[in-house]
């Protein structure tokens, strides 16, 4: 196999995996990155560089950096990038549904989410999802959100070179599961209201 042919296979597998763990099917997340993009990547990347003491700042109050990380990737740009019904049943059927918690003291969801976290961020996990998110780095450079675009990066650094539940993973688990059980919820809310074959509603 030439090396062309090589590399359009690994494009292809690529892209499979990434429609298999994350919602970018049908988005322009769904491809790899072509050279444009990928030089607009790098150049934001470089801009960036130069903010090493905004990033410093960033880092110094853990707690306040994971909640301003957590709200950032609530946005809906990043909607592509949440955890695929594939991933999220995998995560189901290894451990079990989330528990239901009312009070906001108690760990129990939390301690789901690592153990979610655990079963299925592997390494080529991170990796994948650390480079989609990457690429809305050009995004918020030309737009002069310095601070989100560090965000993005820091949090795609910590999840590639560490095992952390960092925020971009966190919630693109959370997001996941919140469309899994409102899409599945509303399956069966259809499927309960159509009459049984033979119920005496048909004439």
């Amino acid at each position: 196999m030439g090396r062309q042919s090589r590399a359009k296979r690994a494009r292809r597998e690529h892209a499979t995996y990434l429609a298999t763990v994350s919602n970018c099917e049908g988005t322009w997340l769904e491809r790899p990155p072509d050279a444009d993009e990928q030089a607009k990547i790098d150049s934001a990347g470089k801009i960036l560089r130069r903010f090493r003491m905004q990033a410093l700042q960033l880092g110094a109050d853990q707690d306040a950096f994971n909640r301003f990380s957590l709200e950032l990737f609530r946005d809906e740009r990043f909607t592509p990038l949440h955890f695929s019904d594939d991933l999220i049943e995998m995560i189901l059927d290894d451990i079990g549904e989330p528990p239901v918690v009312e009070d906001e003291n108690d760990p129990s969801f939390t301690n789901y989410l690592l153990r979610a976290l655990g079963a299925v961020a592997s390494s080529r996990l991170r990796r994948t999802m650390a480079e989609q998110a990457r690429r809305f780095l050009p995004q918020y450079v030309a737009a002069g959100q310095y601070k989100e675009a560090l965000t993005i990066e820091h949090n795609c650094y910590m999840t590639v070179m560490s095992d952390a539940a960092t925020p971009l993973l966190v919630q693109m688990l959370v997001s996941g599961l919140a469309r899994y059980y409102e899409e599945h919820e509303a399956d069966e809310a259809v499927a309960s209201s159509i009459p049984a074959e033979g119920d005496g509603h048909a004439e």
